[in-house]
């Protein structure tokens, strides 16, 4: 081994896109960037900064050592990332599209099995759910745009005459509104496929997405490839909303009119949808990695654009009916036709599927043996994966119904029947055309528009209340029962770490570290109370299905409070969708609140799309890749050794990296993770891809050159092989480190309080040196000196 050279601390930034600038303790203009570019990049400080105080000898008053040949010199470098979560404005446009995100991280969530074929239905069913989700984002828009908006509200002479536009439409033909009103449609999901596209760069096929308990998939160096099959999945999904849309266009000019003119047009649109079905659940076809037909995807590209002509045919159709067909269409007050069987149908299909999927995962487990220990056990016994697909599928049905919801009570007042709608209509005809006194009559012209919903929408907001309900309770029973009982248990563990300091001044602190401990625990028992809480919605909505399903039940049995609680349903649910929507709209026009929404996206964006194409792009797909030929490019010199210090998000991009980096020069690499969620979040809940199988091999990889400092105030990090207290010579071997939360429990000199370590005190405490040392000894030869004065701290802002 040489007698010096250069050893690089590689930092890599975690959660919140943080700036290189603060990683290196440099203002941004003495920054050179060897790689990458302004989304992502490799920076250092600029030569000539170092260079100046190598010839000061102590960084500038020429006061301390001179520069020793002898030495090793240790430089600092950054890795950036943020930008590829945080940057481009319509990014935040995804936001609307949660459900999407979470049936596609669903996928990664699925247990490792012993049995491929009960993983292969299971990523099949994945994918048909994801479908639905698609079209149930149809189905909402249409119960907008074509019912409440179009059918309805323009239908009624004193509702569309509040809104200019709506007067214009009212002066159409009815069968052109009903083609307007699909075109809309039709360009949402002309927008959302152009949002969902990506460049399909030929690099290899990743493994297959159905894994067995014995595989690691991520030492794959083809996992983070693109496939074509997203490309095919993405245009079954145009295909199915284009031909569901011309279908339900269709439907208006079939039930008013002549039904053979239509009809081709119609079983043209099934034919569309049933290939699109049949081509989604087919995992040869549209699942991520393994064995793809890449012959299929040109004829699904093509059918996508078959099935957008056919449903603009389908609009003209619905448009020009009326006078080719003879197509009378009645007055209103009504429904859009054929828009509440499609509802109902496509939620009866979502049962089933969700009901296979719990079913076959528990199969796909079967003969699997429970872990010992359960700080590795999968969240939620393996069902994480359905479970957060349930919430997906909930998260979009609240959207759709508040959606609905808003569009009717905008325009005019929500009713779930056509009757009562009729008889508000009437009510005000005789109040106007009556004896009625001039306040009577001036209430009535003020009146608001009775606009039908479609029945589950109510169920669903009651629903939605009763649940928030139920949360608001059992998150006041967290703050008020579980976080002051674990304080008191961690009060007397903080106690006992700082035997010296025990006195009244120190009181108040100890009691601040112990919450801090308490709270931070709650992300182990987050998981349970969100699932518990779905569970507890769709019970809900069964019920009220099955009440108003009965003969005695319906909403014309329903107390006289009844009103009040649906209007306070209906407002909640509003406010719930109104809340997301704006945060889209805030996030697109202020960067600092999209780099808060980036947060979120940096966890759940981390993995690449399989189970549903029209997800934000996957930033690993390029940081891995990426970050690995930096690793191969700085280790090619002899003289070059690296200690890869990433924190947070960064360690799991890191972890990533190093479990496919195969290169000779391995053994010149060194990891430090910090705040890591590598076992906590990311094992527990990704267990196929960084479970038991993953994290002890990576550790075997890196022998003697792993360290992974931990604390027990972080919510999101923690211990990666145990949790035993040791000495950081003691860490290169065992992996984990614990830092205390507080240096010191008694004020510093300048009479404030040490900061309590949490997730980002990491950088600014002794121990990140300690631990960057005692890694530069296994790189370096023994006993030689290294030169730290190129490598300042990171500043306090680095998270």
């Amino acid at each position: 081994m040489a007698d010096n050279g250069t050893v690089v601390e590689l930092r890599v930034h975690g959660v919140s896109g943080t700036p290189p600038e603060a990683l290196l303790g440099c203002p941004v203009e003495f920054l050179d960037q060897p790689a990458g570019d302004k989304a992502a990049g490799f920076y250092r400080r600029q030569p000539w900064i170092d260079l100046a105080r190598d010839r000061a000898g102590d960084g500038g008053d020429g006061s301390g050592p001179a520069p020793d040949d002898r030495r090793w010199r240790r430089v600092t470098e950054a890795y950036s990332w943020g930008g590829l979560t945080s940057g481009p404005a319509s990014r935040a446009v995804w936001v609307v599209l949660l459900p999407f995100v979470f049936v596609n991280l669903a996928h990664w969530m699925l247990p490792p099995v012993t049995r491929r074929r009960a993983a292969d239905v299971a990523v099949a069913l994945l994918r048909l759910i994801a479908l639905s989700f698609t079209l149930t984002l149809m189905l909402a828009a249409a119960v907008a745009v074509m019912d409440v908006i179009v059918w309805q509200c323009v239908g009624l002479d004193y509702c569309a005459e509040r809104w200019a536009p709506l007067t214009f439409l009212a002066s159409l033909p009815r069968g052109v509104q009903v083609g307007l009103g699909g075109l809309v449609l039709l360009m949402l999901i002309v927008l959302l496929w152009r949002l969902g596209a990506e460049h399909i760069r030929p690099a290899g096929r990743p493994p297959s997405a159905a894994v067995l308990a014995d595989e690691v998939p991520l030492e794959s160096d083809t996992f983070w490839c693109p496939d074509a099959a997203v490309a095919r999945l993405r245009a079954c999904h145009v295909t199915a909303w284009a031909a569901g849309l011309g279908a339900l266009t269709l439907a208006v000019p079939m039930r008013f009119g002549p039904a053979a003119p239509s009809a081709v047009l119609m079983v043209v649109n099934a034919a569309l949808l049933t290939v699109a079905v049949v081509a989604t659940g087919w995992n040869r076809c549209t699942a991520r990695g393994g064995r793809g037909v890449d012959r299929l995807t040109r004829p699904l590209l093509v059918l996508r654009w078959v099935a957008v002509a056919v449903a603009a045919l389908s609009l003209g159709w619905a448009a020009v009916a009326e006078f080719a067909a003879g197509v009378t269409y009645p007055d209103a007050p009504t429904h859009l036709p054929g828009l509440r069987g499609a509802i109902y149908a496509l939620l009866g299909v979502q049962v089933v599927l969700f009901v296979a999927l719990f079913a076959v995962t528990a199969w796909s487990r079967r003969g699997r043996p429970v872990l010992e220990d359960r700080s590795w056990r999968p969240t939620l016994g393996g069902y994480c994966g359905p479970v957060v697909a349930l919430i997906g599928w909930l998260i979009g049905g609240a959207f759709s119904v508040g959606i609905g919801l808003l569009a009717a009570q905008l325009l005019g007042d929500a009713v779930v029947s056509t009757a009562a709608a009729r008889t508000a209509v009437a009510d005000r005809a005789a109040v106007l055309a009556g004896p009625a006194g001039f306040a009577e009559k001036a209430a009535a012209l003020d009146a608001a528009a009775p606009l039908i919903v479609p029945p589950p929408y109510l169920w669903a907001a009651v629903a939605i209340a009763l649940v928030i309900v139920v949360a608001v309770v059992a998150g006041l029973a967290v703050w008020w029962w579980f976080v002051p009982r674990r304080t008191r248990a961690e009060l007397a563990a903080v106690r006992s770490e700082y035997p010296g300091e025990a006195g009244p001044d120190t009181a108040a602190r100890a009691r601040q570290v112990a919450r801090a401990r308490a709270l931070a625990a709650l992300s182990d028992v987050a998981v349970g109370l969100i699932a518990a809480l779905a569970v507890l919605t769709v019970l809900v909505m069964a019920a009220m299905a099955v009440w108003y399903l009965a003969d005695s039940g319906g909403y014309e049995a329903l107390p006289g409070y009844a009103p009040a609680l649906t209007r306070l349903s209906v407002f909640v649910t509003l406010a719930l969708a109104a809340g997301l929507v704006l945060v889209a709209v805030q996030a697109y026009r202020d960067r600092q609140l999209r780099r808060l929404v980036a947060v979120l996206w940096d966890v759940i964006t981390f993995w690449p799309r399989a189970n549903h194409p029209l997800t934000p792009p996957c930033y690993s797909e390029r940081t891995v890749p990426e970050l690995r030929d930096r690793l191969a490019a700085l280790t090619a010199d002899p003289g070059v050794r690296v200690v890869l210090a990433a924190h947070s998000q960064g360690s799991v991009i890191a972890a990533a990296t190093l479990l496919q980096y195969d290169e000779p020069t391995r053994d010149r690499v060194a990891l430090l993770t910090f705040g890591s969620p590598l076992r906590r979040l990311y094992a527990r809940n990704f267990p196929a891809y960084f479970g038991t199988g993953a994290l002890p091999r990576l550790a075997r990889r890196q022998p003697q050159r792993w360290i992974n400092l931990w604390a027990r105030s972080d919510p999101i990090g923690s211990w990666v092989c145990d949790p035993a207290d040791r000495g950081m010579d003691e860490a290169r071997t065992h992996v984990d480190f614990r830092l205390l939360d507080v240096t010191s429990l008694r004020p510093r000199a300048e009479g404030d309080y040490p900061p309590i370590c949490g997730h980002s005190g990491f950088w600014t405490r002794a121990e990140y040196q300690r631990a960057i040392t005692e890694l530069e000894k296994t790189l370096t030869p023994s006993g030689a000196p290294t030169d730290t004065r190129a490598a300042p701290p990171p500043t306090e802002s680095a998270e």
